[in-house]
């Protein structure tokens, strides 16, 4: 058993991986398939997601809001994409995240995420 193996022994949550892709119509019409539209590279693997970092307050002239951001660390075979959308299920809850850069190590990637939406 290597160092990723035992790591994975930790993941107790799991998730779904969404990539964007460009898709033609019969007409011949380009459309931009992304989030839960996108293509399916992984499903029901399982991950760790990290407990909410907070958020920084962004604000408008007349709105303000606050992004959540999280970690997402999964097996380093594992290949996460940037704007990838990931569906993770926590604790009896989904949450639709989108990936940023994903930090590789020998034992696991390390991926930041935002949060989209949370469902109960």
């Amino acid at each position: 058993m290597n160092e990723a193996d035992i790591l994975a022994l930790t993941y107790t949550d799991s998730c779904t991986v969404y990539r964007p892709f460009k898709k033609v119509k019969d007409n011949g019409e380009s459309t931009f398939e992304n989030g839960l539209e996108g293509n399916k590279v992984y499903e029901d693997i399982p991950c760790a997601l990290s407990s909410p970092s907070g958020g920084k307050l962004q604000q408008s002239s007349s709105t303000a809001k606050i992004s959540t951001d999280y970690l997402l660390f999964v097996r380093p075979e594992i290949n996460i994409l940037p704007n990838d959308t990931v569906s993770v299920i926590r604790l009896g809850k989904q949450f639709v995240l989108t990936a940023g850069l994903a930090d590789r190590q020998p034992s696991h990637n390390n991926v930041p995420m935002k949060l989209g939406k949370e469902y109960a």
